[in-house]
């Protein structure tokens, strides 16, 4: 049975009553109003003197922090191209991928969707994306940054389109490490990390509260078990062997799972937390580092209630290196796809280039400090310390596992193993020993 059909059968009719009535509604309520639709050239069959209608599910459309970057970008390509029309569907982040797979088995898929790399390889493996190669061209295939590219390809196809790029880089409290009198230096290697983190975990609110010294998310989530990847790669390991199997069971792996364990036997780090948990203790000053990407900066901003002034209390820095002396990082971005069942493919493919674009990329990254995924634009955006060091550490990312129907369920089997550990239902041999069994089935 194919995905659209498994999408349709596990998903309740009142869902996907509700998602078409939400697609509706956003359709009305997202789009751009001042479109000129002015008879467009002729798009993948469509006769000449139609306008070209293109839908984009997106939950970056429905957040505060990345609206207006969007409306802007999608405004100023209509300009350019009056026989185009972008309507936004906004859809939570937590739901896009189910709500996307059921618009797409009732024939109501929009042309492009938002994706992310935790739960890519089910659009991948699916059909109801297209591939993308020949629709870009090689050129701009071409210019794709290597590990973000293989983050979105499936079976030697580029799948979907790298947009909004991030490294995971270190954040800091400059304020918390000069309480416990540690110099304003950012930690070059894990034990420093771990080092200063002792001393930042022994200090107190003014009302008596615990301060963390570093954290890392350990709850059950996809996204947890992507970003312990990074982990594990910094400490020398891999998921897979040199032939492509599952091989997780290993020393790497044990060590990695140590690490998790002692930040909270230590008293370091909150035990099951998520990313948002350790950005929100961040932003109020209890907790001293942690690892995030590019939107790390305007959370830490507003949850600290201090705006920009927050800026002058903590300072980013690549991650800590690992035993091998190297500081290894995963990226991540948002993807791009084109629904296999668009009647707009070409006309989808050119505004994803435009979003892409140079134009469009220096307008996000203005207002929400986005990179770019593209090697010709990898150093446009290096002005302030904070996009040096994002651009440092897009130097030594490494890419993640290979995408794999199964890969999603994947990254939980992960974090499953993490919260484990964190909370002393399993030692870390016994975790990782469970975890190469589950992943052996998960991606077999």
């Amino acid at each position: 049975m194919n995905m659209k059909k498994t999408a349709l059968l596990t998903v309740s009719s009142v869902l996907m009553a509700s998602v078409l009535a939400a697609c509706g509604s956003e359709s009305n309520s997202n789009s751009n109003s001042n479109t000129n639709t002015n008879a467009a050239a002729p798009q993948n069959g469509e006769t000449s003197g139609e306008p070209v209608k293109l839908t984009f599910a997106s939950w970056s459309i429905s957040e505060a922090a990345t609206k207006p970057a969007l409306e802007e970008i999608a405004k100023n390509y209509e300009a350019k191209n009056p026989n185009i029309k972008i309507e936004f569907i906004g859809i939570p982040f937590g739901d896009i991928k189910q709500q996307t797979f059921v618009m797409a088995s009732t024939g109501n898929a929009p042309d492009i969707i938002q994706t992310f790399p935790a739960w890519f390889g089910s659009y991948a493996a699916s059909d109801i994306v297209a591939p993308l190669d020949d629709l870009l061209g090689k050129e701009y295939v071409d210019d794709l940054l290597p590990s973000f590219k293989e983050d979105f390809s499936y079976d030697g196809k580029l799948m979907g389109v790298p947009w909004a790029a991030t490294p995971y880089i270190l954040y800091w409290n400059k304020e918390l490490f000069k309480k416990a009198g540690l110099a304003e230096k950012a930690p070059a290697t894990i034990d420093e990390m771990l080092e200063a983190a002792k001393a930042i975990s022994k200090l107190k609110t003014d009302s008596g509260e615990d301060i963390y010294g570093f954290g890392e998310p350990s709850d059950k989530l996809a996204i947890n078990g992507m970003i312990g990847l990074r982990n594990l790669y910094n400490f020398g390991g891999s998921l897979l062997d040199k032939d492509g199997n599952v091989n997780a069971n290993t020393p790497e792996m044990v060590q990695t799972l140590n690490y998790y364990k002692g930040l909270v036997k230590d008293g370091i780090g909150p035990s099951g937390a998520k990313l948002k948990d350790l950005r929100n203790l961040f932003a109020i000053g209890r907790l001293g580092m942690y690892v995030d990407g590019y939107y790390g900066k305007a959370v830490s901003r507003n949850l600290s209630g201090k705006g920009e002034a927050f800026d002058k209390e903590w300072a980013t820095a690549v991650v800590p290196a690992g035993p091998s002396g190297a500081s290894i990082s995963i990226g991540e971005a948002h993807g791009l796809v084109v629904s296999s069942e668009s009647k707009n493919k070409e006309a989808a493919a050119e505004f994803i280039k435009y979003l892409t674009s140079e134009e469009a990329m220096s307008i996000y990254h203005k207002q929400s400090d986005v990179f770019s995924a593209r090697s010709s634009l990898s150093g446009l955006f290096a002005e302030s310390d904070f996009d040096k060091v994002m651009m440092e550490q897009m130097k030594s990312i490494k890419p993640l596992p290979q995408n794999h129907p199964g890969m999603e369920q994947g990254y939980i089997d992960i974090a499953d193993a993490l919260l484990k550990v964190v909370s002393d239902a399993a030692t870390p041999e016994k975790a990782a020993e469970e975890l190469d069994a589950k992943l052996k089935t998960t991606l077999k």
